[in-house]
């Protein structure tokens, strides 16, 4: 069963809708901030609250919870750019989110802050209950917290319910805020926070550095069945053709140095199918970029196949960067560049054909990788559509 992918919609540090993302991919843009965290400086991309547009919405959605309501706003785009009534179809909603509503928590801890909508946005299923409510949709509902693999777990679902004719259509999304101080001070106790350098210049994936950028944001896709009646899209812009979700099952607090499952989970997606490109994990923490690195070699020393990584520009999203690297897989098979790694080191890992600049070329198959804390991972394939 062909599975499409007739919609999409992004926000990010510096981006408010898809075009702007393709910009910053395409400019080799770095659109995250200096910020003072605990005496030290890192680097943080933050989504800003004027920025996030939900006025056709009810007013009621006005109380909603960050990540929800960046969620509304990229949806907007992602059902406009399909030109589909969801209430019409079997619609699914998924929504994965690393931290969930864990930042308003923290905020609404002070009882003067309390109010009728603290429960309810204390609540993780907000994040797909409001997404339904907007919508009208009275399917399948779900809100998934897996770690950083949170927004590419929900897609392996969605093709699940798609592929078994449970729905026809899925309005899948990612979304994290997790730029609090109680958040941004465990992850500097854990030292995986990138610190700011007096050259100006970051570390970043596939570098020598030992933290990562941290950044927040929200990505919604519409995913549809090939065979809903009366219903021909006007464009496909990509179709997932494999995807697999791991678990190393070893640790709650580490993920396995040898990357066995994430093995796994890369050969089933390839299955003798090679990309164009792999959009990777890499984020900036050296074992983790080392493990990807290495696995590279191994499985495509022979091809050459280049390897990118979108971290550098835009940051790590926590649970809504599998949706930033799917939108950027996307806008390359459309727009037939492949986006650079910024601020890498690529003799850091020989061998390794890391993109350091724009890339113009045909984009057919792109593969995307995804870890998580707690040893999640995720891999999927996604190749282009019809125009």
């Amino acid at each position: 069963m062909e599975i499409g992918i007739t919609g999409f919609g992004i926000m990010g540090p510096g981006f408010n809708n898809s075009d702007q993302f393709r910009d910053i991919l395409f400019n080799k843009s770095f659109v995250l901030k200096k910020e003072n965290i605990f005496g030290k400086y890192t680097y943080l991309g933050r989504v800003l609250e004027e920025d996030i547009d939900i006025s056709s919405y009810p007013k009621e959605f006005s109380h909603l919870p960050k990540t929800a309501k960046m969620l509304l706003h990229t949806a907007r785009e992602a059902i406009k750019m399909a030109n589909i009534e969801l209430s019409k179809h079997r619609t699914a909603v998924l929504v994965g989110s690393s931290g969930g509503t864990i930042s308003e928590i923290i905020k609404l801890n002070d009882k003067k802050d309390r109010s009728p909508y603290t429960i309810g946005n204390m609540n993780n299923y907000s994040l797909s209950s409001s997404l339904s409510a907007a919508f009208g949709l009275n399917g399948m509902s779900f809100t998934l917290n897996n770690s950083c693999t949170s927004g590419m777990d929900a897609i392996h679902l969605a093709k699940i319910l798609l592929e078994s004719n449970q729905v026809d259509v899925c309005l899948v999304g990612a979304t994290d805020s997790t730029l609090e101080s109680l958040i941004l001070g465990g992850f500097s106790d854990l030292r995986l926070l990138q610190l700011w350098r007096e050259e100006g210049f970051p570390h970043g994936p596939f570098s020598k550095g030992k933290g990562f950028m941290i950044s927040e944001g929200a990505g919604v896709l519409v995913l549809e069945r090939a065979d809903i009646p009366d219903r021909e899209p006007s464009c496909i812009y990509g179709k997932i053709t494999r995807s697999l979700l791991t678990q190393d099952g070893l640790s709650a607090y580490r993920s396995d140095p040898l990357g066995k499952q994430l093995k796994c989970a890369i050969d089933y997606c390839i299955f003798e199918n090679f990309p164009t490109y792999i959009n990777s994990q890499a984020l900036g923490i050296k074992r983790i970029d080392e493990l990807e690195a290495k696995l590279y070699r191994q499985k495509f020393k022979s091809t050459n196949i280049p390897i990118t990584s979108i971290k550098g520009m835009v940051g790590h999203s926590m649970g809504a960067i599998g949706l930033f690297q799917i939108v950027s897989a996307l806008i390359s098979i459309r727009d037939n560049f492949i986006p650079p790694t910024l601020f890498c080191d690529t003799e850091q890992h020989p061998g390794v054909p890391i993109v350091t600049d724009v890339i113009f070329q045909l984009v057919e198959k792109v593969l995307i990788t995804s870890q998580g804390y707690g040893g999640s991972n995720n891999c999927l394939m996604i190749e282009k559509g019809k125009s």
